[in-house]
């Protein structure tokens, strides 16, 4: 019988609470992987457990990891844990002491990059993932990281090449394609932008955040009535409103003479 998320996340917690630390650290990370397709730093559907549920066992499992001798796998275990329960405060108090321990592994300077990307320090983030990446070439998930930090630091022309390697080392990664396509499209690159989303979208045809990507790219081709139709598809996916470019719909009703569904979104963005 396959066993459930909730069954795996339990069965970690006991690894935990009993000091077997190295495997706690496989079960969840094998979870975190597992419940996504493909892994991103902006994952929006890994695994979560709601920790107040759990609030026992985790202390219980603080508790063990605090008495013990300073161990890097028992910290990292934490870390991992609180990643899945959402606490990204916690989580990098962890990261930073596993790094105290050792400060020679890649993957803690990439969970160190995550935690502070996701607690909106970039900067600080950039300098992890570039150190993860220093020693270890080949960690696609870094160079993302990468390349994110320096679009949110308004440095868009040096995402690209970051993204672009994290692609080759993972040419399948969907996620990494709609990053570099919509930020291609940011810079006028629209043909390749196009490219881009359409591989994208052969991986996750009904995914509105790549198909938001694609119709604003159309957009910007001037082609109005091509980029509705996506945008009519998106709508009919009843969207999350960060899923869809609100704006970039308004002005194309606009455009196209639409001025009702226009004021309407308009509306709808001043609420």
């Amino acid at each position: 019988m396959v066993e459930t998320g909730i069954e795996k996340f339990e069965k970690a917690m006991s690894c935990t609470k009993n000091g077997d630390y190295q495997k706690a650290c496989t079960l969840y990370d094998e979870l975190i992987q597992s419940s996504v397709s493909v892994y991103s730093i902006v994952s929006q559907d890994i695994f979560k457990i709601s920790e107040w549920e759990y609030l026992q066992d985790i202390s219980d499992c603080e508790k063990k990891v605090n008495t013990d001798k300073p161990d890097f796998n028992a910290c990292m275990a934490l870390s991992f844990l609180f990643k899945i329960a959402g606490n990204t405060e916690r989580r990098n108090m962890f990261v930073q002491k596993a790094l105290k321990i050792n400060s020679n592994n890649a993957r803690v300077w990439r969970e160190y990059g995550e935690a502070e990307f996701h607690l909106g320090n970039i900067r600080q983030s950039l300098t992890h993932f570039q150190e993860a990446v220093n020693l270890d070439a080949i960690d696609s998930i870094s160079y993302e990281g990468i390349g994110l930090c320096f679009y949110y630091l308004d440095e868009p022309i040096k995402a690209i090449t970051p993204l672009k390697k994290s692609l080759s080392l993972l040419p399948k990664n969907h996620i990494v394609m709609n990053h570099l396509s919509f930020i291609l499209s940011e810079l006028g690159e629209l043909t390749e932008a196009e490219n881009l989303i359409n591989k994208a979208l052969k991986s996750e045809a009904n995914n509105n955040v790549y198909l938001d990507t694609y119709a604003c790219i159309l957009f910007l081709q001037e082609k109005y009535q091509e980029s509705l139709k996506i945008f009519e598809k998106i709508l009919v996916n009843k969207p999350k409103e960060w899923e869809i470019s609100w704006d970039i719909l308004s002005h194309l009703y606009e455009i196209l003479g639409l001025h009702v569904k226009a004021k309407q979104i308009e509306e709808k963005l001043y609420l």
